[in-house]
């Protein structure tokens, strides 16, 4: 490979560590033959424009480094065109590297993405004009996300979310939700439409989902309240949340989320990130992105 790639990076993410990694990177990218262009995002949405402007000017790859929110939104400038997108890990978790078995070093990232395969994946869309790689839920890590501070996600990484978390289930105030898929309906506490497996990081909450499919694993736990989410919460790593009694799996197409009534301005979160407010409706986009995988072990 050679010629010039943009890399489309957040230099917030990871507490502005990327910036300390530049270097390492270049010189990476010079023993592949690569020289890198850096495109740094001013604001939410930039790192939209900036694929955008990958795309126009031809480019067959362009590499996203940041974390989970920075990957959605040069996904969504590429949709549909033949611009590959690679992944480099930079932010608080990066789950999509998880599940695209994409080393955790961005160096490491590199060279191997540098020798890989383009894939199309297919990407979650929702009536309110977004999309989503990972999935996206409802339920009390929605309401965390929500009411988390800038602050303490910035200088507190997982453990400002964490902190956040037992505030959440402290206070005790949890949505209910309703989902329905046309011909089937069911309430609960936490709703999780997946789109691929992982989830908060190496942890397979919907391990049937695939993101080079169309459809989801959806995944609900019918009871609501703190009682029922704290151990549902923590089972997440061990897959123990799917033997519970009251959870239910299914595969579904297109799904619909809506507030019970009394359960007013219900948050739902998208690839980590608290995004808006129930009622909505979510399908596969028909547009593929391509994305560079690492190649198959023969």
């Amino acid at each position: 490979m050679s010629g010039r790639i943009p890399v489309i990076y957040n230099p917030i993410a990871g507490r502005g560590r990327l910036l300390r990694q530049r270097g390492a990177i270049d010189d990476a990218a010079r023993e592949l033959g690569m020289t890198l262009d850096w495109w740094p995002t001013e604001r939410r949405g930039h790192a939209t424009e900036l694929a955008h402007k990958a795309v126009a000017e031809g480019h067959e790859l362009v590499f996203a480094f940041g974390g989970d929110g920075t990957y959605n939104e040069v996904t969504r400038g590429l949709l549909g065109s033949t611009t590959a997108a690679g992944f480099l890990p930079g932010g608080t978790t990066s789950v999509l590297t998880y599940e695209l078995d994409i080393p955790r070093s961005a160096v490491a990232a590199l060279r191997v993405l540098a020798e890989g395969a383009d894939r199309p994946m297919t990407v979650g869309r929702t009536d309110h004009g977004d999309i989503f790689l990972l999935m996206l839920s409802a339920g009390p890590d929605a309401v965390i996300l929500e009411h988390l501070p800038p602050w303490l996600k910035f200088y507190g990484g997982k453990t400002g979310v964490t902190f956040q978390a037992v505030f959440e289930f402290i206070r005790g105030e949890l949505p209910r939700v309703r989902v329905s898929t046309g011909d089937w309906l069911e309430e609960g506490g936490w709703i999780i439409v997946g789109n691929a497996k992982y989830y908060g990081g190496p942890f397979k909450a919907t391990p049937e989902a695939d993101p080079f499919a169309p459809g989801f694993e959806l995944v609900v736990q019918r009871q609501v309240g703190r009682l029922a989410a704290v151990p549902f919460f923590f089972s997440i790593p061990s897959q123990r949340h799917l033997k519970r009694r009251d959870v239910i799996r299914r595969r579904v197409d297109r799904v619909l989320l809506e507030p019970v009534p009394g359960h007013d301005s219900v948050p739902y979160q998208i690839d980590g990130d608290p995004v808006g407010t129930l009622p909505i409706e979510v399908w596969s986009e028909p547009a593929a992105v391509t994305i560079r995988v690492p190649k198959a072990a023969d």
